[in-house]
């Protein structure tokens, strides 16, 4: 496996729902984590990053660790989770 996509969804609005933010392609980790809770640590350490670089507004938002196919269908989530910006 050689990416691996964050699927990620912020929390908006007064009523907390998630909505669609973006999809990350991500170079996947090596070794793969053998448990969801690697999948968490390797997950939010990518997120931190991606939205120090990119400027996210702080808040909390959702993910997903995907595989997808060639046209972007979800073939296997490794883990789910959620993921406060503090920036």
């Amino acid at each position: 496996m050689d990416v691996v996509w964050l699927d990620v969804r912020m929390r908006a609005g007064l009523r907390g729902h998630f909505h669609p933010f973006t999809d990350v392609m991500c170079d996947a980790p090596d070794p793969l984590p053998a448990e969801p809770a690697g999948w968490q640590d390797w997950a939010t350490a990518y997120l931190d990053a991606v939205a120090a670089k990119d400027g996210w507004q702080p808040g909390r938002y959702s993910y997903s660790v995907e595989r997808r196919d060639e046209g972007g269908h979800a073939l296997e989530t490794y883990v789910r989770g959620q993921w406060d910006c503090l920036r």
